[in-house]
Parts: C-alpha cells; structure tokens; sequence
C-alpha cells in the first residue's frame, strides 16, 4: 500500500465518526476560556493592550484566579485547570495512553465540587461526555459568578472615576 492510500485510510478512519467526549470537552472548554476573557475585561481598561498579548487558556486562568477576592482557593480553577489538562492531552494526541487518567481526575474533583447537588450521585453512571459537559457547566457557573462580581467592581470604579475626576468627560470604552 502507498504511503497516500495509507494516510488516506487513516484520514478515512478517523474523520468518519465523531468522538462525542472530545467534542463536549473542545466546546466546553472554548466556552470556559470566552468566560475567563470577558472576567480579564472587566478589570481593564485598554483592551488594546492585550490585544496582541495572545494569552494562553492557562495564563488566563491564572490572572482571573490572582484577581478574586475571595474565590481564588475555591476548587473549581482546580477542576479548570483538570478540564484545561484533559483538553490539551486529547488536542495533541487522538490516542493518548494517558486521557482515561486526565478524565478521571476531571471526574474526581467535579465530584467533589458538585458534592450534595442535585442528581450529583447519578454522575459516576454517565457517559464521558455528559459527565465533561456537567463539570464545564458547573466552571462556567462558578465563573458567570464571578463575572457579575467583576462587573460590580468596575462600576464601582468607574463611580469613584466620576468623584475623582468630575472636571473630566466621563470614561467611556
């Protein structure tokens, strides 16, 4: 066989079925990631300045963790971070030896998380998909959450902008 009918084969194989896990975790994640910028916007400025700063998920994650007030040892960045692992190992890799212990681990602290919610003992009988789409649930959540706080604090800066510099048209993005 030809190195093309081989790749081909391949290309064949693995595009003609749909891995629903991979799915839920790709869009949970994007979901997950749009939260964390809308959250770094509310706290800056110049949006233009980070413009070309190409922040990581990671490294979002980190600024929006350093910006709580008091939400920054909760254990939902633990399971974003989890969630952020997972989908980096299935993003690189289509059969990684190393996914049935990134998902368990997903799994592990969205239990315990979610502990004493409703319905919270049926998830370890879900499919992998479901269960990711429950844990990317429960982070967005947390972060629409913590959004609505940093809304609050940035009108309250701008409140305190309008004392300051009431000679001054008003601040306006």
């Amino acid at each position: 066989m030809k190195d093309t009918e081989i790749a081909l084969e391949r290309f064949s194989q693995v595009m003609g079925t749909v891995d629903d896990t991979v799915h839920t975790l790709l869009k949970g994640h994007l979901l997950i990631e749009e939260a964390l910028a809308r959250i770094i916007d509310q706290f800056v400025f110049h949006r233009e300045h980070l413009a070309d700063a190409r922040l990581t998920f990671a490294t979002k994650v980190h600024v929006c963790r350093a910006l709580c007030l008091r939400k920054n040892n909760l254990g939902e960045w633990e399971l974003i971070e989890a969630l952020n692992g997972l989908r980096n190992n299935v993003a690189h890799t289509l059969q990684s030896p190393q996914r049935e212990r990134k998902f368990n681990r997903v799994k592990e602290i969205y239990l315990r998380e979610a502990a004493g919610m409703s319905g919270i003992e049926e998830v370890p009988n879900r499919s992998e998909a479901e269960v990711l789409l429950l844990a990317c649930g429960h982070c967005l959540g947390f972060l629409a959450s913590f959004e609505g706080d940093a809304r609050s604090f940035r009108q309250q800066v701008f409140a305190m902008d309008r004392i300051v510099n009431a000679n001054q048209p008003p601040f306006d993005l």
